[in-house]
Order: C-alpha cells, then structure tokens, then sequence
C-alpha cells in the first residue's frame, strides 16, 4: 500500500534504496481531526472507520527532478460525491450527443482539411483542428462514434493515422518537429464532443512543457538513458512495474498526475518495429483493463515523441512518454482539479500499488 512506502523503500538493498531516494522525496505525514459526537454516525457510514478519519496518514512523493508530486489520501475517495449514474445512465447520453449534436458524422463535409489534404486509415480519417492551439493543430476522427467502442485494430490504425498526419505536418513545415498525441475521451477529460476522436500537434523550436520538463529533469540527473533506466528500475523495485517487454516499459507512476495514471517508456529506433505497432502493445492492454475491469470511462491519453531532427543531439536517449490517466465519473458534476493542482501539486484517492496489481492480474 502507498502508505507503507517509507518501510518499502527502507527495505530495499543498499544500492536500490539510493536509487530511490535519490530520484524520490518521500514524507508520511499525519493528519488529525476532531469528530463532534453528533458527527460520528455520519463518518462512520461515508467513511467506515471513525479511527480512521481521526487519524488520517497521506503520504507526499516528489520526483526531485521533473518536480512533479502528488499527495496521497486514499480516505478522500470516499468523500460524498453526490449522485452516481450507470453505464446505461452514460450510453444513453453519448447516443443522445451522437444523434442530436454529432459534428464529425460526416467528416468530409463537416470538418475542414489540412493544406496537405486528409490521410484516411482503416478506421478514420484526418481533419484539421477548426480552433486551433497550435500552427499544426489535427484530429483523427473515428469512424465508430462511441469513444469506447474500440477493439486492437482500430486502436492501431488511429495511432498510424496520427503518426502520418505528424509525419505529412513536418514534410510540410520542417520547422516544425515537436510531435504531440492526445486522446480526451468523453467531455469530462476536456473533449467537447462525443465521438471519439484523437488530436495531433506539433510545434516549433520548444517541444511541449511536460515532455520537456522530463528532459531537462534527465538532463540534471546527469544522463537521459541513465536517468530512464532508473526510473524504470525504481518503479520495478517497488513492484509498480507492469510490462517489461521488448517494445518498452509499462509502470504506474509513482507520482501520478491523475489516478491511476500508466507510464508507458519506449524508444525511438529507425530500427525497431513501426512505432503504432508497439504504441498499441504497451495502451491498448492498459486502457481495455482500465475500461473492462476498473470502470473506467472518461480518460486522457498523451503521447510526446521526440523531434523529428535533433541536429544538436539534446534529445538523444529520450524515449517516447505515453501517459494514460482515469478522469473520474463520465457524467459527474464535480470537477477532479482545483486550486490545489493548478497551483501546487498533485492529489490522488487511488493507491499507484492496488493499480499495479490489478492491471498485473488483468495482464
């Protein structure tokens, strides 16, 4: 459990152990509360155990070098949340949304085009971002409208149709080589339509903030190989690791931005197997478990790749990041951001360690 972490660490041999403390800031931290008498029949029945609630442990974990942290309580997943809607509650809207309001119905005639045209794959075709957040801004729409009506080969498809859209970009601007995937599925991860659809950018001079903060972070380490092998390695030691495979490393993360979020590391090799291929052999498993098993239906996926040209050799050893993170309930009013992740760190309900071991077993 994440809140056994400081005796998991203390545990590990020597030169593991530094590792770990090296790349991770640690703290348990206890949190006390005094319960009113007439409160007590309340907590007992959200919470379970008034013991519990009086005193709280949450543990803080910092990578010392992306400065990414996240503060864990898994007593606040149990915070009252309002009303719950089914499965059925979600479908009947996504079919409400697809049938009154479904803008990418008709791609061809409802979407605009890049300067270099549409790429159609299997499964979907291209569209340029009508509201751009960048010079290079598409989409991937899928052909099936339901988000999460997706099977492998679809899922590859939209993953090779999004790398050819980023490759036609670049052809088109060679300055711009900063490659970017993202998938919001359903409006509460930030996707304001319905059908399912997939969004490529790419930008000029500076990739991104998060993948080059990664960088920058393995910069300082001393060593961007070095600095990946030893966050895989700490990841493995403390039993998140989920794939080891020969298309990349699959973990969840230890300082998760969302619950139950996934790392997925891979390299970037002219010599290994095309990128959508093993793309699809670390995410899909992830999400299909994620969305089969855990009842996840809203989600974000980002995917940064390093430069198309890297003259100066500033990326070299740097992987491909794929993070996949659960959103909360599709339909729910209340919102899993506020201040405190804006403007200081990370919250999470969900325990990385009962992740890790349920997506194992799903494996």
């Amino acid at each position: 459990m994440i809140t056994t972490l400081p005796e998991q660490i203390a545990a590990l041999p020597p030169t593991n152990r530094a590792r770990c403390e090296r790349l991770f800031f640690v703290q348990r931290v206890e949190g006390q509360a005094i319960i009113p008498r007439e409160m007590e029949a309340w907590v007992a029945s959200s919470f379970g155990d008034i013991a519990g609630v009086r005193r709280q442990t949450i543990i803080r974990v910092v990578n010392r070098f992306t400065l990414e942290g996240t503060l864990f309580n898994p007593l606040r997943a149990l915070r009252p949340a309002g009303k719950t809607t089914s499965d059925s509650d979600l479908h009947a809207w996504i079919e409400s949304e697809l049938r009154d309001r479904d803008f990418f119905a008709q791609p061809l005639q409802a979407t605009s085009a890049d300067t270099f045209g549409r790429i159609r794959g299997r499964f979907c075709v291209t569209a340029s971002n009508i509201a751009k957040y960048d010079g290079w801004h598409g989409l991937v729409v899928f052909d099936e409208p339901h988000p999460l009506h997706f099977n492998r080969d679809r899922f590859a498809d939209y993953l090779d149709v999004a790398l050819r859209w980023l490759d036609a970009a670049h052809r088109c601007d060679p300055q711009a080589i900063y490659p970017m995937i993202t998938w919001n599925c359903l409006p509460r991860s930030g996707a304001t339509i319905a059908h399912g659809h997939m969004q490529m950018s790419l930008a000029r001079a500076m990739h991104y903030t998060r993948p080059e903060l990664w960088r920058r972070a393995a910069l300082q380490y001393g060593d961007i190989p070095r600095y990946v092998s030893d966050l895989i390695a700490v990841h493995a030691d403390l039993n998140l690791l989920i794939a080891d495979t020969p298309a990349g490393h699959v973990f969840a993360h230890l300082t998760p931005l969302r619950n139950r979020e996934i790392v997925a590391l891979l390299s970037h090799r002219a010599d290994a197997a095309p990128l959508a291929d093993r793309l699809t052999d670390l995410i899909y498993p992830v999400l299909r478990a994620l969305i089969d098993h855990h009842h996840v239906r809203a989600f974000n996926v980002g995917i940064a790749l390093p430069p198309f040209t890297d003259k100066t050799g500033a990326w070299s050893g740097m992987p491909v990041i794929a993070r996949v993170a659960d959103r909360g309930p599709a339909l729910s009013i209340h919102n899993d951001w506020g201040a405190m992740e804006l403007f200081a760190t990370g919250c999470v309900t969900v325990d990385p360690f009962e992740v890790a071991t349920a997506l194992k077993r799903a494996g």
